[in-house]
């Protein structure tokens, strides 16, 4: 896939793993018709996961849980839950999967990093460097 001025399948890309239920419930969302922008970006991811159901084994960002991570273009960390669409609220940390920095993020573990695409085309560093599992939330 071709996105703006670099060819995203010739990324070195790490290895990502969803659970089934998220696999199935992200597969729904996109469906199989070729999308642009972000949702084009998660078809592509869905594509290549590993499908997973042992998320204790090593944890990976998953749909409804909060994830801590980096992003090249600024110094800090930023807290997220990756949620359905219609329950996406920037100003609460709730984004959606098919925001770039969703779509960016799910699937991968602690410590790992991609390197994504903006809505400009500008590629950002992201690293998860905490997942925290729902159950651990008060």
């Amino acid at each position: 896939m071709t996105f703006r001025n670099f060819d995203v399948e010739s990324m070195p890309l790490p290895d990502i793993r969803l659970t089934p239920d998220d696999h199935a419930r992200l597969c729904d969302l996109v469906g199989d018709l070729n999308a642009g922008g972000a949702a084009g970006l998660l078809q592509q991811e869905l594509a290549r996961a590993q499908v997973d159901a042992d998320r204790r084994r090593t944890p990976t960002v998953g749909l409804n849980r909060w994830v801590h991570y980096t992003d090249s273009a600024s110094s800090r960390t930023r807290r997220v839950k990756i949620v359905a669409p219609d329950q996406a609220d920037i100003d609460q940390g709730l984004i959606s999967p098919l925001s770039y920095v969703g779509s960016g993020l799910l699937g991968l573990a602690e410590g790992q990093s991609i390197n994504w695409p903006d809505p400009s085309g500008r590629l950002h560093k992201l690293t998860p460097i905490l997942i925290e599992d729902p159950e651990d939330l008060p």
